[in-house]
């Protein structure tokens, strides 16, 4: 091969992937040029469907309000629509407040299967079987504020005959927040300018996850099958296959807080990039190959719009492409017109910017934010390169919200055990809430030989999960949340927590009974109790055989619970039987409160002491414990101490994937 051929054969490599980007780069710059001309939309057809609106919400006590109320306040005539909220797995007051502000609420208690998708298929398929069931279901998230016009707009799209039907949402920005005001940018232009421009061109939109409207033909024919962290671009995939497009409403706006902080913003954008890589890996090629053997031209442009990269990507890559094939053509290895195409992108993508900002009514301050677009783009680039150490698409993340500051829930992922990272006066006033309320409130205190425990054990892992409150009762366990970057404030011991928990008892004359023990200790510190809480009811003790949790007479010990009717169960089994008994039986306890605690009759009875405060407070209260119980709890250190290396080193690989874990008390 002579010098001149290998001089263009590297020149068309070079150009290959340049022609690629500026593809891309035409694409969206088309897609801008025909939203900036689309008119604003009107509604024509009268109000006549139907609809549910479904609000997924998992722990959103402070928003769901807000949310209920601008869904009440819809110009759609109110016997037409109902609100049903989701209360997914909630530990908070998020059910109450939501049919407080005028919702139904539907509880869903399924912690093994956490996440959107799942808390989706399970409200659809109980809404779509009952005998009224709706035209259509709306899907709202529980963060968002709805325009007035939002459930109007969405069934004027109905009626015209689309079944699939996606709102316009963007993000609510914080004027105190540069980033805010980026990220919101960036939601007009992959939403609104993308979508209007397709529509515009008579192309089909995908799905965003808010503001989604599906007909019940279409969810009777295909039910709600995505459960990953991007389940809304999943099932679009899925629709598109099935010949459904789905229909932008130019005319339905909704709106929705960001991340609060740079940690959370992280998150979110590993979540998203991450599950969207997926979603090609998974679906592009099937999209192609379907595309071509059925001739349909619909599911062709479906595969270029997924495979067309996020924009902070693609200025990536073409400004390394642009600089690659620049240093090669001034080195003389390549020829001048291989940095044509790469050209043609870099002017495209600012051009997309430029006219979709207009088409999409940006405000002023978003353009002078443009000068600092370098900056988020190399943010993003953070996000790209850990998606290299892996992701798990299934994993599913909360995001925090700004309006939650003085309540966001403050629990931490230590090794796939949640534990709440909150001190004792903080823990005290979720069990004050707690004590006479209408439901269960499961409490149990985490140490690291829990922790260890849940490693091989699914069901008590899934226990956890399903706990309201879990106390890190261990200083291991602090020492692992404060390496995944957490705001531990310290230990909060069963031992402690409890004395102070039947003190507050006492006061509103609250009734316990003492499950668990041998040889009269229940009884024993039952006794103890009283005297040190004066007004505090012991209504029953009671020391089962030994047995299994499955193998109990369960039948005679929630009798003698029931008849004694206590608002605190304290049940120490050990664990973690104590916490299986729990579980097992929470549906037929009539108790607002119950805690697994262990030894802790013993030390209040007297017959164990604990350790000197100085030991407690330097975590070496385990070896005060050893010196006490050698034979009992030398194997159980043991193996605490060889796992607690590997889950230390777990620990700052999860720092350093997934960034800082913020949590507040």
């Amino acid at each position: 091969m002579t010098t001149s051929t290998l001089i263009l054969v590297v020149g068309a490599l070079l150009a290959l992937p340049g022609g690629i980007a500026a593809g891309f780069g035409l694409y969206l710059l088309t897609l801008a040029i025909a939203a900036h001309r689309s008119r604003q939309p009107s509604i024509v057809h009268l109000p006549n469907k139907r609809l549910v609106v479904v609000v997924p919400a998992h722990d959103e006590e402070t928003l769901i309000g807000r949310c209920v109320s601008s869904l009440r306040a819809q110009n759609y005539p109110a016997r037409l629509y109902r609100i049903v909220v989701i209360a997914d797995n909630c530990s908070d007051q998020t059910a109450a407040r939501a049919q407080a502000a005028g919702a139904e609420v539907m509880v869903r208690d399924e912690p093994a299967a956490l996440g959107k998708g799942y808390a989706l298929r399970w409200a659809m398929d109980q809404l779509l079987a009952q005998a009224d069931a709706p035209d259509a279901i709306v899907v709202v998230d529980a963060d968002s504020v709805a325009d007035t016009h939002l459930l109007s707009a969405l069934a004027d799209q109905l009626s015209a005959g689309h079944d699939v039907v996606q709102a316009d949402y963007s993000l609510l920005i914080d004027p105190d927040s540069e980033r805010s005001a980026m990220i919101a940018a960036g939601f007009l232009l992959f939403h609104r300018v993308r979508f209007s421009g397709r529509a515009r061109l008579g192309l089909a939109a995908n799905l965003v996850g808010n503001g989604m409207l599906f007909s019940r033909a279409v969810l009777q024919t295909h039910p709600w099958d995505a459960f990953t962290g991007v389940e809304d671009l999943e099932y679009s995939m899925q629709l598109r296959l099935a010949g459904i497009r789905p229909r932008f409403a130019g005319a339905a706006f909704i709106s929705g807080p960001g991340p609060a902080s740079r940690a959370g913003a992280l998150r979110q954008r590993l979540r998203w990039e991450g599950g969207r890589f997926h979603v090609v890996r998974t679906w592009l090629w099937r999209l192609v190959r379907e595309g071509v053997a059925r001739r349909d031209a619909g599911l062709l442009d479906a595969a270029l719009d997924l495979a067309t990269p996020p924009l902070g990507l693609l200025c990536l890559a073409v400004v390394a492409g642009a600089l690659v094939t620049g240093t090669v053509v001034l080195a003389g290895a390549a020829p001048v017109w291989a940095l044509l195409p790469w050209a043609v992108a870099a002017v495209a993508i600012p051009a997309f910017v430029a006219v979709g900002l207009r088409a999409a009514d940006a405000p002023a301050s978003t353009w002078a934010l443009m000068l600092k677009a370098p900056l988020y783009v190399a943010w993003k680039l953070i996000a790209y390169l850990k998606l290299l150490r892996g992701f798990d698409v299934r994993r599913w993340d909360r995001t925090d919200r700004a309006g939650e500051s003085g309540r966001q829930r403050s629990r931490v992922d230590i090794a796939g055990v949640p534990v709440d990272a909150i001190d004792m006066p903080t823990a005290m006033s979720k069990l004050r809430e707690a004590i006479g309320g209408p439901r269960l409130f499961h409490v149990s205190t985490i140490n690291l030989d829990f922790v260890v425990r849940a490693q091989s054990d699914p069901e008590v892992r899934r226990i956890f999960m399903r706990g309201d409150l879990n106390l890190p009762d261990g200083a291991p366990v602090v020492w692992l949340g404060r390496l995944l970057g957490a705001t531990m404030p310290g230990r909060v011991a069963g031992a402690d927590i409890v004395p102070a928990l039947l003190a507050e008892a006492a006061k509103g004359g609250h009734r316990v009974f003492l499950l668990g023990g041998e040889n009269g200790v229940a009884a024993a510190a039952g006794a103890k109790l009283e005297a040190m809480c004066p007004g505090l009811v012991v209504a029953g003790t009671f020391e089962p055989p030994r047995a299994a949790a499955e193998d109990m007479d369960n039948a005679e010990i929630l009798a003698r619970i029931a008849e004694a009717r206590p608002d605190v169960l304290l049940v120490a089994f050990g664990h973690p039987k104590q916490e299986r008994w729990i579980d097992l039986n929470r549906d037929q306890l009539q108790v607002s409160v119950a805690i697994g605690v262990g030894c802790v009759f013993d030390l209040i009875a007297g017959r164990s002491r604990r350790a000197p405060r100085w030991m407690q407070n330097a975590g070496l209260e385990w070896s005060y414990r050893l010196g006490q119980e050698p034979r009992r709890l030398l194997g159980r250190y043991v193996r605490d101490a060889a796992w607690l290396l590997p889950l230390m080193a777990r620990a700052l690989r999860a720092r350093v994937a997934t960034g800082a874990v913020k949590t507040a008390a």
